[in-house]
């Protein structure tokens, strides 16, 4: 099925930017549903055909490939440090003086400082410093090797038991087809027969008790007494405002007292 001038476009838009939203974007898609366009044209086995060819020619152009990258790496991970600096002085050579694979990558940048000495019309400069900032090697390191033919980075998983498991399923195999059960089968466990129920023991009901008898009452015994209800103690008129209270009748005469009114 030949693809369409929007599908062509989508393609040369993601060669372009590597962004598959801003690619059909460009392509002419509606914002609304440019992200959910791009998923479905990268899921379309045309397109992703026609997007490595498209990736395959301009690796092509610039004669970029699998060797040249190991290459490169190669020579930036073998680069000597020493090459930066003057045998003789010790001093940091010129930028424009490194050796070419110093320059194209390994060197992250250069700050430079000038130093001055004195004050006023007496300060002068009297050297410059040079802090190099290196760009790190050991990634460098580890994408050779991820490289498909060293691996020495590659992740590995370990399985144990795969040939004991294949050992046993042969076995199981041929037992099968010999009707005879194999060893390391399962086998079906001979089914017990169910106990037989065990009768459950009568328990007598324990006889009626009779209740405890009442004691017997005596013949002095009294029914206790009540307290004599309370009666209210008006004030009497020649007084002079006091009344007696019902502690004016206590035998030890302590216990009288006057309640005013």
């Amino acid at each position: 099925m030949a693809l369409t001038h929007r599908q062509r476009r989508f393609i040369q838009e993601y060669l372009r930017s590597e962004t598959a939203t801003e690619a059909a974007l460009r392509a002419g898609y509606a914002s609304s549903s440019a992200h959910a366009m791009a998923s479905r044209l990268l899921d379309d086995p045309e397109i992703l055909a026609a997007i490595e060819q498209g990736q395959q020619k301009r690796l092509d152009r610039v004669g970029v490939d699998a060797d040249y990258l190991l290459k490169r790496l190669h020579e930036e991970v073998e680069a000597d440090l020493a090459d930066l600096y003057e045998e003789e002085t010790g001093s940091l050579l010129p930028v424009h003086e490194w050796p070419e694979v110093w320059r194209r990558g390994l060197v992250a940048g250069v700050e430079t400082e000038e130093l001055f000495d004195g004050r006023g019309e007496d300060r002068k400069q009297i050297g410059v410093a040079r802090k190099v900032k290196l760009s790190d090697r050991v990634r460098r390191l580890e994408a050779i090797g991820r490289h498909v033919s060293v691996a020495a980075f590659r992740d590995t998983l370990e399985v144990k038991g795969l040939d004991g498991l294949a050992d046993r399923l042969a076995r199981l195999s041929r037992a099968q087809a010999l009707d005879v059960p194999a060893t390391d089968a399962p086998q079906d466990k001979p089914v017990s027969p169910a106990p037989e129920p065990v009768p459950k023991t009568k328990v007598a009901p324990k006889p009626e008790q009779a209740p405890a008898p009442s004691p017997a009452v005596s013949a002095d015994w009294e029914a206790p007494r009540l307290p004599a209800p309370y009666q209210p103690i008006l004030q009497y008129p020649d007084r002079q405002g006091f009344a007696d209270t019902d502690y004016d009748n206590a035998e030890d005469g302590f216990l009288s007292v006057r309640r005013n009114t």
